[in-house]
């Protein structure tokens, strides 16, 4: 799985936002080309920031509207439901970096926090009604499992 860049302070001390230069994670039409953390050099282009909320409320809630989307997993909509799963996916990345560094567990590599929300993910994921997909969301249950909880 992907690591970010980022600040591992929610509120940083200067109280300045957390930045994670990942455009693709609200842009997913962005997923289509080899990623580019710089802005493009269109001449009209204007780089902006958009913020948002990782916290455990907020990563389940925009699960539970992608899933609501989509409904059952099918062959023609598996890559797509997939796609916006990853995103969300990447948000518990982010989350669960942060929450790392703030209490450097003992055992493992990621944060009993994130642990906690990727077993409540996964959980919805095994909900998502199977209408003959053949990857998704098994696959990424797995992967889940086993980055996450396999200690």
């Amino acid at each position: 799985m992907e690591h970010h860049r980022l600040d591992p302070y929610p509120i940083p001390k200067d109280k300045t936002p957390l930045c994670i230069n990942e455009p693709w994670l609200i842009d997913k039409s962005l997923l289509e080309y080899p990623p580019r953390r710089e802005p493009d050099e269109k001449e009209d282009n204007v780089r902006i920031y958009v913020p948002m909320d990782l916290n455990r409320a907020a990563i389940l809630r925009r699960l539970d509207r992608v899933i609501a989307h989509y409904g059952e997993a099918t062959e023609e909509n598996e890559m797509e439901f997939s796609v916006d799963v990853g995103m969300v996916v990447s948000q518990v990345e982010i989350y669960d970096q942060v929450w790392f560094v703030r209490h450097v567990p003992e055992k493992g590599e990621h944060s009993n926090e994130a642990k906690e929300l990727v077993r409540d993910i996964i959980a919805k994921l095994k909900e998502i009604p199977d209408g003959c997909a053949e990857c998704f969301p098994f696959d990424t249950i797995d992967e889940l499992e086993q980055e996450y909880l396999a200690d």
